[in-house]
């Protein structure tokens, strides 16, 4: 064996890094988790003071929204805005690499629903969606879906809707993020909406006709049309046409 190569080896084992064996991992000497003892604790009752101060003000204490952001403006000074921006930033950023990530495992685990009636579609619960490993675009969603609630996106602002094309009635399932409850982000786990994360605004020629998620299920109006209703409705306004 040539000089360097043994120089070579030898350097690797005063390293540790030879190929008979692995570095085990560091363990601490502590029990993290250990239950306190109130009486010989220093600090159990203040930090139990904390506590019970930190459960009562925490719904006061929620970061600036996406309307409070757009109302400060880009040079508020507060904490509270600052801190909802770039909260909001982060989380966009994430769903776009999330939605890129979906559709190319969209495209890997596509499964064609056998010809049937809408109402006799099934739709795959997250456990159907992973038993099966694939799914139409009803299932493949979920992918979107579940990674954003186990990002930690609101689970107020996340849900599942149906949006209908409008030039030929077909249905779509997406994921609609409502950072802005009167126009969400649309994330589009197949891409046949959107390629692209995207204001629903920013999509024209698709319509929302059901948003739901676990618990809560809603039908979208048209603001156009639920404006001409209420003044069809309205006894005022058709006292004003007739004059």
């Amino acid at each position: 064996m040539s000089t360097p190569v043994l120089c070579a080896m030898a350097l690797l084992c005063a390293l540790g890094l030879g190929c008979a064996s692995a570095v085990a991992p560091s363990q601490s000497n502590y029990r993290f988790f250990t239950q306190p003892e109130p009486e010989r604790d220093p600090w159990y009752e203040k930090v139990a003071h904390w506590q019970e101060r930190e459960r009562e003000d925490l719904p006061g204490a929620t970061l600036a929204d996406a309307t409070a952001v757009r109302q400060a403006g880009p040079y508020s000074g507060l904490l509270r805005v600052k801190m909802g921006r770039w909260e909001s930033n982060q989380r966009l950023a994430l769903a776009k690499r999330l939605a890129e990530w979906a559709q190319a495992e969209s495209r890997r685990h596509y499964r064609f629903d056998p010809i049937t009636s809408q109402a006799d579609d099934p739709w795959p619960t997250t456990k159907d969606l992973l038993d099966t490993n694939g799914d139409d675009c009803d299932g493949l969603d979920l992918i979107a879906y579940k990674l954003m609630r186990e990002f930690g996106f609101p689970p107020d602002q996340l849900f599942r809707a149906i949006v209908r094309r409008d030039r030929d009635g077909a249905n779509h399932m997406v994921t609609l993020w409502f950072e802005d409850r009167d126009d969400p982000w649309v994330i589009d786990a197949i891409g046949a909406v959107t390629g692209s994360v995207r204001r629903f605004s920013d999509l024209p020629g698709w319509t929302p006709t059901k948003v739901f998620n676990e618990r809560e299920q809603y039908t979208p109006k048209q603001l156009q049309r639920l404006d001409a209703l209420a003044q069809a409705s309205s006894p005022e306004d058709g006292a004003a046409t007739q004059e």
